[in-house]
Parts: structure tokens; C-alpha cells; sequence
């Protein structure tokens, strides 16, 4: 059952101050149908994965978010903020129905998730039993609000299809739990939604090496090395881009225009068993997943596409 008034909290890695965030919010403020909540980081923290600090106390400042009922920007990592709405006093209200981290400027499709700060703040929501959703839109060049309006667009018939807010559709609250959302948006008009698996597309690194800067910390090195150590820099500037495009993951229906909704769990370990891999999962969570994404595709007036290739309105 939908709570009658669900408590949202958004999170990021790109900063509380990114335009995707903001974009996510501005809507969930305008439609009203939930109160929400506003813990990140103070400033980009892309590729942080699931880190959190555990030797310097974090800092936190208040900022102002419309519509947010508070706003809180965090100097740690994306799981840091997440953790600490959570679990710590800063916020007044910590209980939270769902979690929701982006919308993310570039994509989180395949390995990227791995490294991914943006899942990682879902991933930390889903720790601890909190369900939650983790929402890209596969665009680095958007800057403004605007250039993420058909993200938040999506995103928001998706979470309220999560919250069972759309006419004849359950919540998702229940099964989610323990568990989260991977949704990536493709640039421009989506054709719809389509239920995929995660792929292995990724960037390869390439490591080029920087010049010396005055500005380095050799404390850590000098404790290291002794006087006169050697200290060289480099740079990932990245290198091929590995793409996978098997049918039904979730590269390849970004790549078609379809928005990919990927439910992930925590465990990585290879189950010793199909029993013990079934196991793992709310056996209603597929079930009524798909439901859910058919009426999501039904009232955002596009397609819903499942794993069987079969196109349903």
C-alpha cells in the first residue's frame, strides 16, 4: 500500500547545487504529490562508487531547495550524505519511504555502475533496507535545468509507478526493499521504458603523465619515501570506449531510445545454485515490476518494452 503521504530523500554525486538535481526537485515541488527531503555533497563527487569517510569528520551546511522541507549539503561522498540522512541528527525527519539519488549528468549504464557515486547513494539507501532509485539521463553536456526537464519528466511517472501513485498500480515499496533502480534516460525523445539487464559496456582508462605542480601535498610522500623522494602525477583522461550491445541490456536500449530500468541487488558473489540465486529476490519484485512499467509507459503515453522483446502500450 502507497503511504498517504510518502517522504522522499534526494541525493547525488554532482553536487546539491547541479542542475539535475534541481530539475528533480522543481517538478516533485510542482505535481505535490509527496514531501522530500535534500541531503548531498557540497560539490562534484562523480566516481566516488559506494565510499564513505571514516577519518575526518564530515561538515554539513543548510542550503535552500524549493519545496524542499530541508536541504543539506554535505562535504563527504554521495553514500556519506545518504548515510548521514539517515542515521545522524541532522535532519528533523529520517524516515524516509524512498530514496532517490540524481539526476546524474552522463550515463550509468554497464560497469559504469560500479563506479558510479550516483548508484553508489542508492546502493547505500538500499544498505539499509530503504528502497530507492538511481537516475541518469546519457547526456554530459547538460548544464541547465531545462536540458534536464524530460529526465525529471520520466523520472517522476517512475517514482510515483515505485510509490503505487498511478491509477490501478501497486506499490513497489515492499519488494524493493533491499534493492534498487538503475534508470538511465537517453538524450532526446525516449521511445519508453524498457526492463533490461545490466551490461558491460565501460571507458577503458588511459593514464597520461602531468607535469609537476607547486600546490602538491608531500607530507604523506615524505613520510613514505624519506627526503628527496621522486613524486610523479598522472592523469586519466580515458581512453577506448568498450560498448556492449547485447539485446537486452541496458546500453543497448539507451542506445535505441528506450529508457533503461535496471533493478540491481547488493550481493556479487555467483550463487551456487538457481535455487539460491532466486533466492535473492522478492520473487514479486519482476512480477510487479513489469506491471508497474506498463502503467508508468501508459500514463507517460509511450511504449513499455520487456525482457521478451514484446512492445506493450
Amino acid at each position: 500500500m502507497a503511504p498517504l503521504r510518502p517522504h522522499i530523500l534526494i541525493s547525488n554525486d554532482d553536487g546539491v547545487t547541479a542542475p539535475g538535481l534541481v530539475s528533480l526537485a522543481t517538478l516533485l515541488h510542482q505535481e505535490n504529490f509527496c514531501d522530500f527531503s535534500v541531503c548531498g555533497p557540497s560539490g562534484e563527487r562523480s566516481a566516488q562508487s559506494h565510499s564513505i569517510n571514516i577519518h575526518h569528520p564530515l561538515h554539513a551546511f543548510p542550503i535552500s531547495v524549493p519545496g524542499a522541507e530541508e536541504a543539506w549539503a554535505v562535504s563527504g561522498t554521495p553514500a556519506d550524505s545518504v548515510m548521514l540522512a539517515l542515521y545522524g541528527p541532522l535532519l528533523k525527519n529520517n524516515k524516509f519511504d524512498l530514496v532517490v539519488s540524481g539526476i546524474n549528468r552522463g550515463d550509468n549504464c554497464g560497469l559504469h555502475i560500479i563506479y558510479s557515486g550516483t548508484v553508489g547513494a542508492a546502493r547505500e539507501a538500499a544498505c539499509k533496507g530503504v528502497p530507492s532509485i538511481a537516475l541518469s539521463l546519457d547526456n554530459h553536456s547538460a548544464r541547465s535545468i531545462e536540458g534536464f526537464a524530460q529526465a525529471a519528466r520520466h523520472g517522476v511517472v517512475l517514482i510515483k509507478a515505485v510509490l503505487g501513485l498511478l491509477p490501478g498500480s501497486a506499490s513497489l515499496l515492499e519488494p524493493l526493499s533491499g534493492h534498487l533502480l538503475n534508470i538511465n534516460v537517453p538524450e532526446g525523445e525516449a521511445r519508453g521504458y524498457c526492463l533490461a539487464h545490466q551490461g558491460r559496456q565501460c571507458l577503458l582508462p588511459l593514464f597520461t603523465e602531468a607535469g609537476p605542480r607547486e600546490d602538491v601535498d608531500l607530507a604523506e610522500a615524505l613520510a613514505v619515501a624519506g627526503p628527496g623522494v621522486v613524486l610523479r602525477a598522472f592523469n586519466n583522461v580515458g581512453g577506448d570506449f568498450r560498448r556492449d550491445e547485447e539485446e537486452g541490456t541496458d546500453s543497448w536500449a539507451v542506445s535505441r531510445r528506450w529508457i533503461s530500468v535496471t533493478p540491481l541487488g547488493l550481493l556479487s558473489d555467483l550463487p551456487g545454485s538457481a535455487a539460491a540465486a532466486a533466492a535473492r529476490c522478492d520473487p514479486r519484485l519482476l512480477g510487479e515490476l513489469r506491471a508497474a512499467l506498463t502503467g508508468a509507459a501508459r500514463a507517460a503515453g509511450v511504449e513499455c518494452l520487456v525482457p521478451d522483446g514484446r512492445a506493450l502500450m
